[in-house]
């Protein structure tokens, strides 16, 4: 690690299998010190890895500036699952809403009905009841309707 012109060397090292993979750990190992640093009233921008082959020859330094600046940078687009995803939960939102209204509006028609059967009863409760004879009413006490 270098901070400003000092340098610290890294006495244990990590062997890492290839210069991608060592630059990927070196940067999250970077972002995990950003928090710290600032704890502790150190300046990250000071400080930089230094990627070394096992012979120590530099490969690579890495600047902590490039964490500021990745979370700076605006995201790329999204992947085209992502966006597949977020269709879907935008349609299953839509069609959730739909159907909640329309079982608000099939209760309201529920109770409406029940309203009228119950208004009905009311008022047929203010008749007497028809003759036996009469053809109507004995269709009804049977369940027939012809």
């Amino acid at each position: 690690m270098r901070i400003g012109r000092e340098f610290s060397p890294d006495q244990l090292g990590l062997d890492l299998p290839d210069l991608e993979t060592a630059y990927l750990e070196a940067f999250q190992a970077a972002e995990a010190m950003w928090g710290e640093l600032l704890a502790q009233r150190a300046d990250p921008l000071l400080r930089s890895f230094e990627i070394a082959d096992s012979g120590g020859r530099l490969l690579l330094t890495l600047p902590f500036r490039e964490i500021l600046e990745r979370v700076r940078k605006p995201p790329g687009p999204m992947p085209a699952h992502v966006q597949a995803a977020h269709a879907l939960l935008q349609k299953t939102r839509t069609l959730t809403t739909a159907l909640r209204n329309e079982i608000e509006t099939a209760q309201g028609m529920i109770k409406a009905a029940r309203s009228s059967m119950e208004q009905t009863q009311r008022v047929l409760a203010r008749f007497p009841p028809r003759m036996s004879g009469d053809k109507w009413a004995s269709r009804q006490e049977d369940g027939t309707r012809n």
